[in-house]
This record gives structure tokens, C-alpha cells and sequence, in this order.
């Protein structure tokens, strides 16, 4: 039995010589000479799992409950952190808390870098009438609506995936770019008079909510050559089309492999929505791309972090975990399903763990207390000012 001591102004700590040595070689506390401080969630978690009493000044046990209580204040979201711990070393994995200035395995520079054309277009003779209610547009020649698809995949011309149909409609994110990059005419449908794009632009954001956010994202992966399209189907903004796919190129109908969810800085989403729309685009077998505008220096702040965690590596043919004698790989923040998570948070947690070399991961405890785990590393955009990451379901 682990022996472990409860103070008030001390703390957790076991000062017993054999438990002192066993738990120091499985990498819990803190040791100086010949004691072992622990920090909340790792008592907690010897008391459930490794047979420790905890005894307090008194010699009386400690249970689980009541050595949380004298830390929530202070740590509030405890248990969900204690649940994270919990299922890393249930796996014989070590973590550990968090600590500044630490270095990692991955070099600062760690990202993936897409690639990029420049967009080619030229000025069309063409007018979209604009309807009000409905956020979309209608070319008013075939002709022009038929190039712009076969060649840009821009607008849906015809009936989507059939070849009947001459009439070619455009959402507002593409009715909006027609008119600014290619010089086509917008007419209100309604009312006959013409419209300019910030007219155009003012109707939609009354009606949309981040309409000018979503639009920047969408003008940004256009304007290198990406076919950008809806990804309504697949619970995200945008689904993403490689520079040179087209609709009419192959002899079946070429797929997307990545979607694109766009996140505002000053968003906050629940982090069951946020984590569905991930699970849907990896059961499509599809890369969820997250996208954050408008961030500037000044907007990242210190959000707290959990832990590092270490994983395993090859050792003489066999798998070995990885200790603090390692550098470790990621660093971990842990969240609950039904907590709120903003787009300043995130790119703020994205950033200190490429300052410190590691690799974020989110571990998400859901009302059953199953952890489930995603990754988030940097991708590069050529010459765009947005920052962007993909984001992929994690098994430790």
C-alpha cells in the first residue's frame, strides 16, 4: 500500500522511503532528497488506481471527494483535468504538468506548407440578379455561366451532378467575388438598380452572421487557385478542391479531401459542436482544415495549459514509453463537451506550443468520462495573412 501525507500548508507528499522510490521510478511528484511532493490530480488518481491511502495531520484517511475539495477553489476545473491525467497513465503513458520554457521533440518551424498558384481571370460581359431573401444570384448569359464552371468551378450550372439545365446560380460568396475580380454587373432583382459589391456585401451580413469573415477565407483560398464550395454536407463552411479540379475534367464527379471550418476570433463554440463537425469530416475520410481571421500580435493571450505528455518510442526492435529524461512531444489542454472554446484561445494555445516546440492536443472528457483526443498542428497557406491547421482525431 502507498502511504501518502495530506497538509494543509505542505501539501500532497509521501516521505515513506519505499513509496518515495516506487513512485519516483514511475515518474509521479516532485522528489527532493527523501521526499515526494504530488500534485492534486496525481494523488487523486494513486488513491482510484494504485491502492495509496492518503492520511491527513491526524492519521485519518483522505477520500477522493474530500482531498478534491480543498483544491477546486483554487482549480476549478479539477476533475476535468484529473480526467485527462487519469486516461493518458491508464494507457502506461507519462505525463506531467506544465511548465514554462519547456522544450520539445519538434523544431519551432514545424508546419505543412500547401501548395499554391496564382489566380487567372479576366473581365466577363455578364449581369447577376441578385435575390434579396435568398442570398444568391443568377447569371443572365449561358454561355458566360457555363465558362466560369467548366473553367474555374465557380457558380453551379445546370441541376448539381446532371447535365440538364442551362441556368447558372451563384451564392453570395461567389456572386460577391465575380463582381469585385471579375467585373461582372449585379442587378437587383427586385428592384431593377444596379448594385456595387459593398451593397452586396452589407445585404448578406444582415442576414449572415460573420458573412465578411467567411468571405475573406473564401477569397483567400481562391485567389491561389483552390475551388472553394460549399461544406454544408459535411457540417463545415467550406469544402476545399485542389488547385486544378474540375467539375467536368474527369469521368466520374472528382470528391473534396478536405473541409474548412472558419472560426472567428471573437467566436466562442461549444466544444460538442466544434468536435462534431471534425468527427463528421474524418468519417467522410476528409482533412478538417480550421480557419481563424483577422488575428494580429496583440490578440493572443496567456490561456492556461495542462500538461505535457510523452508517447512511446522504438527502442532496440521494441516499443518503449518515453519519460522526462526524453524531450516530450505534446502539450495537452483539457477541455469537457460541454464547455466554450474561442478562436483567440485556440491560435493562443497553437502558438505557445510551436514556441515551445511541441504539439497540441485537446482532450476532450464527454459526460461519460471517455477522453477522446485531437491534434492540431500549423499549415502554411503561401502569402496569406489568415492562420490556418488542421486538425486530426488523435489515438495516443
Amino acid at each position: 500500500m502507498l502511504e501518502l501525507k495530506f497538509d494543509l500548508k505542505k501539501g500532497i507528499f509521501a516521505d515513506e522511503t519505499e513509496t518515495v522510490e516506487k513512485l519516483a521510478r514511475d515518474f509521479f511528484g516532485d522528489r527532493e532528497k527523501n521526499k515526494l511532493s504530488l500534485l492534486p490530480e496525481e494523488a487523486m488518481y494513486l488513491l482510484l488506481f494504485r491502492n495509496a491511502v492518503v492520511l491527513n495531520g491526524r492519521g485519518k484517511e483522505v477520500n477522493f471527494n474530500k482531498l478534491a475539495r480543498h483544491f477546486i477553489k483554487k482549480e476549478p476545473r479539477l476533475f476535468i483535468r484529473y480526467n485527462a491525467y487519469r486516461d493518458w497513465r491508464d494507457r502506461g503513458l507519462v505525463i506531467r504538468r506544465f511548465r514554462l520554457n519547456i522544450q520539445g521533440k519538434h523544431s519551432k518551424k514545424t508546419y505543412k506548407k500547401y501548395p499554391s498558384q496564382k489566380f487567372k481571370f479576366g473581365k466577363i460581359k455578364a449581369k447577376a440578379y441578385w435575390y434579396h431573401d435568398s442570398l444568391f444570384s443568377v447569371l443572365d448569359k449561358d454561355k458566360a455561366g457555363k465558362d466560369l464552371f467548366e473553367k474555374y468551378w465557380i457558380g453551379q450550372y445546370g441541376v448539381y451532378k446532371q447535365e440538364r439545365g442551362k441556368q447558372s446560380k451563384l451564392d453570395f460568396f461567389e456572386t460577391l467575388f465575380l463582381t469585385k475580380h471579375f467585373g461582372v454587373e449585379i442587378v437587383n432583382n427586385e428592384t431593377g438598380k444596379k448594385m456595387t459589391y459593398n451593397e452586396v456585401l452589407r445585404d448578406v451580413v444582415k442576414k449572415r452572421e460573420y458573412a465578411k469573415q467567411l468571405y475573406e477565407i473564401y477569397e483567400d483560398w481562391r485567389m491561389k487557385a483552390y475551388v472553394v464550395k460549399t461544406g454544408f454536407k459535411f457540417g463545415s463552411h467550406f469544402r476545399i478542391y485542389f488547385p486544378g479540379a474540375s467539375p467536368v475534367k474527369e469521368d466520374k464527379w472528382i470528391h473534396s479531401r478536405h473541409v474548412l471550418h472558419v472560426f472567428p476570433k471573437d467566436q466562442k463554440l461549444l466544444i460538442s459542436e466544434w468536435s462534431r463537425a471534425v468527427r463528421v469530416a474524418h468519417g467522410v475520410k476528409k482533412t478538417f482544415i480550421l480557419g481563424i481571421p483577422e488575428l494580429k500580435a496583440k490578440d493572443y493571450i496567456d490561456f492556461p495549459v495542462d500538461f505535457v505528455a510523452y508517447r512511446r518510442k522504438k527502442g532496440k526492435g521494441v516499443w518503449v514509453r518515453e519519460t522526462p529524461k526524453d524531450k516530450p512531444r505534446y502539450m495537452l489542454v483539457s477541455v469537457s463537451e460541454d464547455e466554450h472554446i474561442g478562436g483567440i484561445e485556440l491560435a493562443s494555445l497553437l502558438n505557445k506550443a510551436r514556441e515551445n516546440g511541441l504539439n497540441l492536443l485537446l482532450s476532450i472528457t464527454d459526460r461519460e468520462t471517455s477522453i477522446t483526443y485531437y491534434e492540431l498542428k500549423k499549415i502554411i497557406l503561401p502569402k496569406s495573412k489568415y492562420e490556418y491547421y488542421e486538425i486530426e482525431w488523435f489515438k495516443p
